[in-house]
């Protein structure tokens, strides 16, 4: 098959989505270069040329994987791998590209032959310092050790389509069931490392086993909280963290009287994944409202008439102060006196950093403070959720999908040496929530939403809220406009966030994605941002 185009079909400096029979081709534009790549994003399917394109970074609409408008390479995950490329081939002002004529991928030069990196831990961030490595030429011993007996697979599914029915098990693993394999991971299962050693640079194993290392990246993840609670004890309850919770949690939900405790997004995921097939599903939170930490009321009350539209109940602003039952969980009993049937009870309350092999190098919180390459000392690095890391808006922990990724990538490229090192305070945190088919996203962190500014309407589910800080904006929510919001997460990229006042003096929804990114001032020169499409009404 084959797609013809003129060039004026293609703005400079932009990008256009052409369709050829069922597939979307997408085309970039820098003045005579022309370049044409699968205008399906790797990750989840959305179309890259609804999204926005910053220079040479092409954003994805739905949960902002980023890809390089020249070559297709993945600069940010979600997404695991960059974009098949197409060969671009013109005739004056007409451009042709055949689909069967797919430019390779450059291969880097081979190094480290001799290095030995080992990986403790196999979540997302281990994953992607993993893959990482070897797509930057990692020819050296790769040895991931991981407590869980499975290799790495996609968490953020378990509390949503995996928990519903949606998506089969054989579909979880991250790369592929043979991607340990294929890419010649060392991969240990169900192994429990005992000490980390930094002096001589050994990893220790349970028994008598120990690893030497050139580099170690420390991936431990994190341990959900559990009920300080007179029936604590009680069986019937139930954390939400790895694949064999979630199993349990899928096969004992059926019809059954839930109580989920927490009313943050974990909590919420899994009322949306269970509600169908239960008898009830009840959810119990200590704030006023949910999901309070990251939205003001009115948007989080829009989410729970969402939920509460499809039979979820809600206790708010209150406390559990004990789990009843003889053998097994019977009810939840709370402050006010009243007492929720329950036949099994879901714990989000949060989690734990499992931070013991650097408890030396961890704060009070159990965080490990990092570099903005990652590094905890010398040859030793923090990625996941034990990382106190650095980001474009400050040092923080963060326990969501994309930033693990980006910090076991930020991790693999340090070790490479790596030209196309993206350090972490280069780096926006993002993530999403999917709730009955809707997804809610948020870019950036705000301390606080003590100063906000709403675009849109949540009772439609429509909707942006920014937070700002000292009069700047420092992050925004949203549903339903995701172009906007992949355009401000561009935007605090380049430090050049609106500021409140430019916000509510009512810029129309729909024009943060036509941001003019090429200001008379340069960018900062850390930024590799060229060609930015003008337009029409930048921001004053």
């Amino acid at each position: 098959m084959t797609l013809n185009f003129k060039a004026s079909d293609v703005t400079d400096g932009g990008m256009h989505t052409f369709e050829v029979g069922e597939r979307k081709v997408l085309v970039t534009r820098d003045g005579d270069d022309f370049h044409a790549f699968d205008a399906i994003c790797p990750h989840a399917g959305a179309n890259l040329g609804d999204g926005v394109r910053c220079g040479s970074r092409i954003v994805c609409p739905w949960h902002h994987a980023t890809f390089h408008a020249g070559d297709g390479s993945l600069i940010e995950p979600p997404a695991l791998e960059g974009l098949k490329q197409y060969r671009v081939q013109r005739d004056g002002d007409g451009l042709s590209v055949d689909l069967d004529d797919v430019v390779p991928p450059e291969r880097p030069a081979p190094s480290h032959q001799d290095h030995h990196t080992v990986i403790i831990g196999g979540g997302a961030s281990g994953f992607m310092a993993a893959q990482t490595l070897r797509d930057g030429g990692y020819e050296g011993k790769i040895t991931m050790l991981t407590a869980e007996n499975r290799a790495p697979y996609d968490r953020t599914a378990l509390s949503k389509a995996y928990l519903s029915g949606k998506k089969p098990a054989d579909k979880l693993p991250l790369g592929g069931a043979d991607w340990a394999q294929e890419n010649k991971i060392d991969l240990r299962e169900g192994v429990k490392v005992t000490k980390l050693d930094r002096d001589t640079r050994a990893v220790h194993l349970d028994g008598s086993d120990s690893l030497g290392f050139d580099a170690v990246i420390v991936a431990t993840g994190a341990t959900p909280h559990t009920l300080k609670v007179p029936g604590a004890e009680l069986d019937g309850q139930y954390p939400l963290r790895s694949f064999r919770d979630a199993q349990a949690l899928r096969d004992a939900a059926q019809g059954k009287h839930i109580v989920i405790i927490g009313s943050s997004f974990i909590g919420l995921e899994a009322a949306s994944s269970l509600v169908e097939g239960a008898a009830s599903v009840t959810v119990i939170g200590q704030d006023a409202e949910v999901l309070s930490r990251a939205l003001t009321p009115k948007v989080g009350r829009a989410i729970r008439k969402l939920h509460e539209d499809n039979g979820v109940k809600f206790h708010l602003d209150a406390e559990v102060t004990a789990i009843e039952g003889s053998a097994k969980a019977e009810a939840v009993r709370l402050k006010s006196g009243e007492s929720v049937k329950a036949d099994l009870v879901l714990l989000g309350i949060g989690v734990k950093p499992n931070s013991d092999l650097l408890s030396a190098l961890a704060n009070e919180k159990g965080a490990v403070p990092v570099d903005a390459e990652l590094r905890a000392a010398p040859k030793v690095y923090a990625v996941g959720d034990i990382a106190l890391s650095l980001t474009v808006l400050g040092e923080m922990r963060v326990e969501h999908w994309r930033v693990a990724l980006q910090e076991g990538m930020t991790a693999a490229q340090s070790i490479l040496k790596s030209s196309d090192l993206e350090p972490m305070n280069r780096r926006v945190p993002f993530f999403w929530t999917q709730q009955y088919g809707k997804s809610l996203r948020y870019v950036g962190h705000a301390e606080n939403l003590d100063d906000t500014h709403l675009w849109g309407n949540p009772d439609e589910l429509k909707f942006i809220e920014f937070a700002f800080k000292d009069g700047q904006a420092v992050a925004a929510s949203g549903m339903g406009m995701d172009k906007d919001l992949a355009a401000f997460e561009e935007l605090l990229l380049l430090g050049r966030a609106p500021g409140a006042g430019k916000l509510e003096r009512g810029i129309q929804s729909g024009r943060a994605a036509e941001i003019n990114l090429n200001t008379t001032a340069p960018p900062p020169k850390k930024w590799r941002v060229v060609g930015a499409r003008r337009a029409s009404k930048p921001w004053k």
